[in-house]
């Protein structure tokens, strides 16, 4: 069984193509939001900016907005993220999925 289809997810996930930016304390790249749940994304990076497990990462999207997080995994050119929960994180993820996703 692929190591995907044997994760128990909190929240479902949407794939997505948000095109935007991460930053963290080692750099900044542009990239694509791969997938989207209320409590984490899945970004791919254009360039490695040495994101590792337990940094802080804030994202910028014309989509989403402000969001941050924390790195939990980063798998070559992609990194999950699990977003630091709060009532303006949820909004902004409920204000995409209202006009963004058809």
């Amino acid at each position: 069984m692929p190591y995907k289809d044997s994760v128990q997810r909190v929240s479902a996930r949407t794939q997505t193509q948000i095109t935007g930016n991460v930053s963290c304390k080692t750099g900044s790249s542009n990239g694509v939001v791969k997938d989207l749940s209320e409590e984490g994304i899945c970004f791919q990076l254009f360039f490695d900016i040495g994101a590792r497990t337990g940094q802080e990462v804030t994202i910028r999207s014309q989509e989403l907005g402000l969001l941050s997080g924390i790195v939990r995994w980063n798998r070559g050119d992609r990194i999950g993220i699990k977003l630091k929960l709060s009532s303006n994180t949820a909004a902004q993820i409920a204000s995409y999925y209202k006009f963004f996703q058809s």
